[in-house]
Parts: C-alpha cells; structure tokens; sequence
C-alpha cells in the first residue's frame, strides 16, 4: 500500500514539473533569459579557463594524463623490481 502511493505521489510530482516546464518553455521572455543565461555561463567557463591557465593551474585532462603516466611508470617500476629469470651465459668456444 505505502508502495502505491509512493507511486501515485512520484507520478504526481512528475506530471507536475512536466507542466510547469512547458509552461516556461512556451514563455518566449524566459527562454530569452535562458538563451542570455547560457550564452553568460559559456563565456564566464572560457574566462576561468583562461585565468586558470595563465596562473599554471593544470586542467581536469592534464591531471589524467599525469595519472595515465604515473600508472604507466609504476609498472614499469614493479616489472625492473621483480626478480627475472638470468639468461644461461654462453661459454666461449676456444
């Protein structure tokens, strides 16, 4: 029963956001305002970018490189640790 009306108050709650949202979207003075919104955010992210990179602050994609390489080293490092097999030396003929 507590299943049910959980169910009845969820498919409420979504009929209503799918209401207000077309309301809004059918308002040409908010979507105006959404388009400008959007339009500032882009600019205000390029303009971080920017100062983050003129102050040497390394990026989300640098980062994972470092990590990328840092894995990569490692292995290496395990593999030059690990005791390996000694090659048999080849006597002279002679």
């Amino acid at each position: 029963m507590a299943e049910t009306i959980i169910r009845q108050l969820m498919s409420r709650g979504e009929e209503v956001v799918t209401e207000v949202t077309n309301r809004l979207l059918a308002n040409e003075a908010f979507v105006e305002m959404l388009k400008k919104g959007i339009a500032a955010k882009e600019v205000v992210d390029k303009q971080v970018a920017d100062a983050l990179k003129r102050v040497n602050v390394a990026t989300r994609k640098d980062i994972a490189k470092m990590e990328a390489r840092i894995a990569v080293l490692e292995a290496e490092l395990e593999a030059m640790k690990s005791p390996s097999p000694r090659k048999p030396r080849r006597r002279k003929a002679g």
